[in-house]
């Protein structure tokens, strides 16, 4: 049985975009937090440290983890790896929605980090798989305005789907993104 797949013209290229949106979702799921931290600290009666505790447990996790990702690309590769990483940070950030409290908050944050260090190294992997030496910054450039962006379009999103429908359905909404994403990128596995 023959299967039939497409080509896309300059594949690099849409990789490389595909890499730029997975960065602009990890900063977008990374500051919804931060956005929501006056609603957050009301709604779950958090006080000013136990919304420090809070980041602090996704700074540790996302610093661990960025090694443990860089040696996991290295051995499974980036199509598989990015898999991983987005579907944990994905589910995660959907999961704060379920969160009553300081404990919920920080186990959540905490596995957001273990995803989101994946974001990286796998950038940085696909890069130098995808573009040949002379294209490799201006591949990385391209990917790394992924943060800017993200930080850009978080605040207003958030808040806009905060103000209508609760700081749950924001969690949801911005964890939501990177399923998406991850149905790109799997329609790129069948085509590379």
């Amino acid at each position: 049985m023959k299967k039939y797949t497409f080509e896309i013209s300059g594949i690099r290229w849409y990789i490389a975009f595909l890499l730029f949106l997975s960065t602009v979702i990890c900063y977008i799921d990374r500051l919804t937090v931060s956005i929501l931290a006056p609603v957050l600290k009301a709604d779950l009666n958090l006080s000013n440290f136990q919304y420090a505790g809070i980041s602090t447990w996704f700074l540790i996790s996302y610093s661990v983890f960025q090694t443990i990702f860089g040696h996991y690309y290295d051995r499974i590769g980036t199509k598989k790896g990015f898999t991983v990483a987005i579907s944990i940070w994905s589910f995660s950030a959907m999961m704060h929605a379920a969160a009553r409290g300081i404990a919920g908050l920080s186990v959540w944050r905490a596995f957001l980090g273990i995803g989101e260090a994946g974001n990286w190294p796998g950038n940085i992997k696909a890069i130098s798989e995808w573009f040949p030496a002379r294209e490799r910054a201006f591949g990385l450039s391209i990917v790394n305005c992924g943060a800017a962006l993200g930080s850009v379009v978080a605040p207003p999103l958030i808040i806009w789907i905060q103000l209508r429908w609760g700081w749950q359905a924001a969690f949801i909404a911005t964890g939501a993104l990177g399923f998406i994403w991850l149905l790109l990128w799997l329609r790129q596995v069948s085509v590379s």
